[in-house]
């Protein structure tokens, strides 16, 4: 599975679990009754469709109409959500279709990761807007007819009797038939995201937005002298300005277009594309997914417990091969549950977990026939979640001008003695944009191999520099480090540095010599003890493995569970979840046993001048400034935020 397969398997299964009507209202009863009638009610009030007559619409017109489709999902607070869809899959076997012509984009998961980092170290108040029914306020430019069928015909009626009852019709079964001709453009129509996100795009630039021209859901305007950023996947907004009065007056404009049904948080602390962003550490944005991770292992067929320190072992990159007797491949429903939780996983990889990425990187290769020992694997990275729950990704800014890539290889790590790459970029602290991928080549030598790594890497490189750029930034350095003097060299010198050995990967290295000589790239060495991309190329133990998670995640060495448990923000963990709280006081007690020194906040060892340790500090401590520590024996206290 490449990673364009494996996130569409993401965004088909992972984000939400889902029912049709008939299973929804059996499973959520009256509170799944309710939310298909309001959602009903929203696509009637906003003129979605109006009825039409069957007997008006010729054989081939009622053949080609769409079928409807309503969704019943429980979002993460509990609540249940109806969602009206119509199947476009006939639209795609229409004569001149063209996938392009109905695409639509989405903000990139680096733009996220790039723009908080800098909400953060500019002090920004940030927003999440969410726009109502987005798709239903962009009119089709087709003549499109749809059929509602069953339950969801009879619910329409209700709506309202006047207008529909009268063309109700009843099929051969006895079911309930409704034809509708769309005006609006529903959810599952090809053209909907692409209609919906022209629309959004026109609304923003008459408020005064240009788009990053590098990443299409990016906009900023100059407001009062200060930038206001607004990125957007489909209807999910995030805008971020100095001033929160400007931000009220941005989602008051949108207020009056999308309709006083437009939500939006404000706060600290955001839930946004599945992900939790904390900003309220002052200069540091948090990125977790500590609620997504408990039901992931709760949902899991197996009781996941226990600690291990890392979520692979040394041998992790070995598998058995297919005609060996002792292998055991999985049955089929097993395997499909191993597609799912790595699709799982790979979504939390790339996001707030980057640790577990080079683990996730194999698993991904081998969905299609996993055995034994890739679920054992995939167990062990569960397992290495749950130990490290409630870890997050830190990010800060030291300076915007300066861009840093630590880019990495190793050489026949794979199986089919393909390399692996690895490679991370920072603005600061902790890894804004990090890679662990397979080697689509096979190579000759280890600095081939640093090649093929820095050939990987450099896409995303020079994207980053320009999307920087083109938020309005100067970026006067984009360093590459790398460990091998022997690659660097034919990537600067090119022909000079060449040989026959290495003309089958001339076309990666010159490539990489171009931007350099643009002065788009620097390359420079860094020892390979000093090499943070290591983490990202092989499975890493023991304090290697703890040294450059603390680069990578911007974590102490020496983390704590338990201890930033106590820190984390209320709103990042389960409510009223007694379950949670009993593993959690659990293993609270187990780590006290076992702990014999932990870290602060300050990233210090907890023992104090004198050798006593420390207590934890908890969030509400953090910030109401009264965190505090005490020493064994007496009263004296010491302020561990001001020292």
């Amino acid at each position: 599975m490449d990673e364009e397969d494996a996130m569409m398997h993401v965004l088909g299964v992972v984000m939400i679990q889902q029912f049709s009507l008939n299973k929804g209202l059996k499973r959520f009863g009256k509170q799944g009754e309710e939310a298909a009638t309001k959602e009903l009610t929203q696509i009637h009030d906003m003129d979605t469709f109006f009825p039409v007559d069957p007997s008006t619409l010729s054989r081939a017109e009622r053949a080609a109409a769409l079928s409807s489709l309503m969704f019943l999902v429980e979002k993460r607070d509990g609540r249940i959500k109806a969602r009206t869809v119509a199947d476009g899959s006939k639209q795609k076997k229409q004569e001149g279709y063209k996938k392009e012509d109905s695409a639509s984009p989405t903000v990139s998961n680096e733009a996220v990761m790039i723009t908080s980092a800098i909400e953060a170290h500019e002090r920004r108040d940030v927003a999440t807007i969410d726009v109502p029914n987005a798709y239903l306020h962009a009119y089709t430019n087709e003549d499109i007819v749809m059929l509602l069928k069953g339950r969801v015909a009879e619910l329409m009626v209700l709506v309202d009797p006047t207008l529909y009852r009268k063309y109700i019709k009843k099929d051969s079964k006895g079911q309930s038939l409704l034809y509708v001709r769309m005006n609006k453009a529903l959810y599952g129509l090809l053209e909907s995201a692409l209609r919906f996100y022209e629309k959004l795009v026109a609304d923003l630039k008459k408020y005064g937005f240009t788009i990053n021209p590098y990443d299409p859901c990016v906009a900023n305007a100059m407001i009062n002298g200060q930038q206001m950023t607004v990125i957007w996947h489909v209807d999910d907004l995030k805008v971020s300005h100095k001033d929160p009065k400007e931000i009220d007056k941005f989602a008051t404009y949108l207020s009056g277009i999308y309709g006083e049904k437009l939500t939006v948080h404000r706060g600290k602390v955001h839930d946004y594309l599945g992900i939790d962003l904390d900003y309220s550490e002052d200069g540091n944005v948090k990125i977790s997914m500590i609620k997504y991770i408990i039901k992931m292992i709760r949902e899991f067929p197996e009781v996941i417990r226990g600690s291990v320190a890392t979520p692979a072992a040394e041998h992790l990159f070995q598998v058995r091969d297919a005609d060996e007797p002792t292998r055991r491949v999985l049955p089929e429903e097993q395997a499909v549950t191993f597609h799912h939780v790595t699709a799982q996983l790979l979504f939390v990889s790339q996001r707030a977990r980057r640790d577990i990425q080079t683990a996730v990187a194999f698993l991904t290769t081998r969905v299609k026939e996993p055995d034994e020992d890739d679920w054992g694997k995939l167990k062990r990275v569960l397992r290495y979640l749950y130990s490290t729950l409630h870890m997050k990704l830190t990010l800060s800014v030291d300076n915007l001008s300066t861009i840093k890539w630590w880019v990495d290889a190793s050489d026949n790590t794979h199986a089919d003695c393909k390399g692996h790459t690895g490679a991370m970029m920072s603005l600061g602290k902790g890894a804004t944009v990090s890679i662990s991928k397979k080697h689509p080549v096979n190579t000759k030598s280890s600095t081939e191999s640093e090649i093929v790594g820095a050939d990987q890497a450099l896409t995303p490189c020079i994207w980053s520099k320009n999307f920087i750029e083109a938020q309005g930034y100067t970026v006067e350095h984009n360093i590459m480090y790398q460990d091998n003097q022997a690659a660097m060299r034919l990537e600067v010198n090119g022909a000079l540095s060449s040989s026959k050995r290495t003309k089958h990967i001339k076309r990666r290295y010159f490539f990489i010599k171009d931007k350099i000589a643009d002065r788009e790239l620097e390359v420079q060495y860094c020892p390979t003890e000093l090499m943070k991309a290591d983490i990202l190329t092989k499975p890493k133990q023991g304090k290697g493995f703890r040294v450059d998670r603390g680069e990578l995640m911007n974590v102490p060495v020496d983390y704590d569970d338990e201890i930033e448990r106590m820190r984390t923000h209320p709103a990042l963990l389960p409510r009223d979840d007694p379950q949670y709280e009993q593993e959690m006081m659990m293993n609270a007690r187990s780590s006290k046993k076992t702990r014999v020194q932990h870290r602060s906040v300050l990233d210090k060892p907890d023992i104090d001048d004198t050798g006593e340790t420390q207590r934890g500090v908890t969030w509400a401590e953090v910030v109401t400034g009264d965190a505090q520590t005490s020493k064994k024996g007496d009263g004296n206290t010491n302020h561990l935020l001001t020292q």
